[in-house]
């Protein structure tokens, strides 16, 4: 089975740490596209294997699992599992990573999603779209 990757990435003028407490949290507060999320299952919502609810702004909603976190190399990892809606991918797996500008006090966001093969052109644009404005309101967020 073959797979479809998308990949976004952007400078945010905030330090690592700044930006990396706005993202380790899942509770996505900074993008407008979310209207609210909830810990399902787990201790916290920093704990691997934790499910999260993300109620979006359009009525729907996903639940994710937390995959993968480091507070060393600043990335977590969260595939979808469930959504309110029929989701025209059979899987999909968020990676989203910080990296340190050691020149200045920014930060570069890389957000990488692996859609199964059964992702077409519509999925794509939406995925890349939907990344570029997240990362319009994390700037704002991170410099408010």
């Amino acid at each position: 089975m073959s797979s479809t990757r998308t990949f976004e990435s952007s400078i945010i003028n905030a330090p690592c740490p700044k930006v990396w407490s706005k993202i380790r949290s899942m509770d996505f507060a900074w993008w407008r596209l979310v209207k609210k999320t909830a810990v399902t299952t787990g201790a916290s919502s920093c704990e691997v294997g934790s499910c999260h609810k993300i109620d979006y702004s359009d009525g729907s909603s996903w639940t994710v699992r937390l995959c993968e976190l480091s507070d060393i190399d600043h990335f977590l990892t969260y595939e979808v599992i469930a959504s309110t809606e029929a989701l025209p991918v059979t899987s999909a797996v968020h990676t989203i990573r910080l990296r340190r500008i050691t020149a200045s006090s920014e930060t570069m966001v890389e957000w990488e999603t692996i859609f199964s093969n059964d992702a077409g052109n519509p999925v794509i644009e939406d995925s890349r779209f939907k990344k570029l404005e997240a990362f319009k309101d994390l700037a704002a967020a991170c410099t408010a």
